[in-house]
């Protein structure tokens, strides 16, 4: 059948591949349709032609010698071999070729029979896969995790600087070192999870503690993913491993603080409340017997008065005095034990209604010192009506008491409402004089409880502005205060709008 000249004209003419056939000086002597199509030329426009008119001439030159050679020993062969082939079509683009050789004799002359395949396409799609490649070579060398990717006998084929440099491997190539050589204190465990990877489950640990060949411990956290290749067959790992040992560390660092904070916390707050017991009841304890003190002293002044050397009338006014000063002291001392553990219950309170109790309570000492009061309009507030007073009271009694010797007593009470706009949670109360002031450098101590600055020269006990702490405290806020010496002081109270209740 295959000596049938019109069998072997079907093939040429109905074959997918172009077919080019020349003579021995390079003519093209036969092309087939598929040629004629592939290149843009008409069957006239390439008969009797060089066939270097299909080549670039880049190429041209070069092909007019392989050519000749092949004439001098003609035999099948991929035109080539290893090489990259472009030919060129009739409107001058040029598009990659396959090209394999063989030969015929006919009539006692050698014709060289060029089989040629267009892989435009082909090239294409292998460009695409280059560039996949590239882009995932580049992802996984980049990327900011440590990240290894293994064929199916955990070679690596690609790793991320992250993995070289977490696992000290930062001049090495690793590239075809087997991950087992990375982790020589591998774990039988370890390989179990492999299989089953490479057999298509994902795993996963958050925290896994792996051992070292020296004897430490570190903590890991690791996933590992099968990949698969352009026939869908799992062709190895991809494997996340994380070293987490100083988040471990840190994390467990923190919860130690936290269970000390919070014994400390708990010790602390029992303590406050021991305090705060033994304060009441030692102040309790002490009033009879002060009671009596006083009691007795005020009968040998009214009886034995006139009986007394001018010494013993000294001595009995001096422990008049320190009795005075005692129940004072253990007055106020109640007073701040009392702020948490028996405090009243919070509602409404209008803070116009406390200062104008505060004022009126002062009208004593407002008229013998001659001061002058001026109070803005005050916001209203959930609190304990009775430790609101109290803590303005304070406040203006100080304010009188610390006054200048040549200055008439200035106060100004007011509410900061632009801070209430930004902090609708909170007020802030300003209360501010013209008093002796003090020094900045004392305002961590001014606060504390028996902390008094000017020693004995103002009466008082020196627990108000302890008082005044505690109370804003309770109310969900703070004091704090500005001063010069001898410009007055300024104090700043915040008061939470809605406080929950402190006990």
């Amino acid at each position: 059948m295959l000596d049938n000249p019109k069998v072997l004209r079907g093939i040429f003419e109905s074959s997918a591949e172009g077919i080019l056939i020349t003579d021995k000086k390079g003519n093209i002597v036969m092309v087939n349709p598929t040629i004629r199509s592939m290149f843009g030329f008409s069957q006239e426009e390439l008969l009797g032609e060089k066939v270097e008119k299909i080549l670039p001439q880049k190429y041209r030159k070069n092909h007019v010698g392989q050519r000749t050679e092949f004439f001098h020993n003609p035999h099948q062969r991929k035109m080539g071999k290893g090489m990259d082939l472009f030919a060129l079509r009739k409107d001058g683009t040029e598009f990659p070729i396959e090209v394999s050789l063989s030969y015929s004799e006919f009539e006692r002359e050698i014709y060289a029979i060029a089989f040629i395949i267009d892989i435009t396409e082909r090239k294409s799609a292998q460009n695409k896969i280059v560039q996949s490649e590239e882009r995932l070579r580049y992802f996984v060398q980049n990327t900011p995790a440590p990240l290894a990717m293994t064929d199916r006998d955990l070679n690596y084929i690609l790793v991320s600087a992250r993995w070289k440099q977490d696992y000290e491997w930062l001049d090495e190539n690793l590239i075809g070192t087997n991950h087992r050589e990375v982790f020589p204190n591998h774990q039988d465990r370890w390989s179990e999870v492999y299989e089953a990877c490479l057999n298509g489950e994902i795993k996963k640990c958050e925290e896994d503690l792996i051992l070292r060949v020296d004897g430490s411990k570190d903590w890991m956290r690791w996933e590992i993913y099968p990949w698969k290749d352009d026939y869908g067959k799992i062709g190895g790992l991809i494997i996340f491993m994380e070293d987490i040992t100083r988040r471990k560390i840190a994390e467990n660092a923190l919860q130690n603080s936290r269970k000390q904070l919070k014994k400390y916390a708990s010790d602390l707050e029992k303590s406050n409340r021991e305090l705060q017991d033994f304060a009441y009841v030692a102040s309790h304890d002490l009033q009879e017997p002060l009671r009596k003190i006083r009691t007795f002293g005020e009968r040998v002044e009214s009886m034995e008065k006139e009986t007394l050397s001018n010494k013993g009338k000294d001595y009995l006014q001096r422990m008049m005095n320190s009795a005075e000063r005692m129940q004072t002291l253990i007055n106020d001392l109640l007073s701040y034990s009392r702020i948490s553990t028996r405090g009243e219950e919070f509602k409404t309170v209008d803070l116009n209604m406390v200062l104008k109790d505060v004022v009126s309570d002062l009208e004593v000492s407002i008229e013998k010192t001659n001061a002058v009061i001026n109070i803005g309009q005050l916001p209203e507030i959930q609190g304990d009506t009775t430790q609101m007073r109290q803590l303005f009271q304070n406040l203006l009694s100080n304010a009188l008491k610390f006054k200048r010797d040549e200055a008439v007593p200035e106060i100004k009470v007011w509410e900061d409402k632009e801070f209430h706009q930004q902090n609708s949670k909170l007020v802030m109360i300003m209360v501010e004089d013209n008093g002796i002031g003090f020094n900045e450098q004392y305002l961590d101590k001014i606060f504390n409880i028996f902390h008094r600055l000017q020693g004995r020269k103002f009466p008082g006990s020196g627990i108000g502005l302890s008082i005044c702490k505690k109370i804003a405290e309770r109310h969900g806020g703070s004091i704090d205060a500005k001063s010069e010496e001898g410009k007055g002081a300024l104090f700043i109270i915040k008061l939470a709008v809605n406080p929950e209740l402190k006990t």
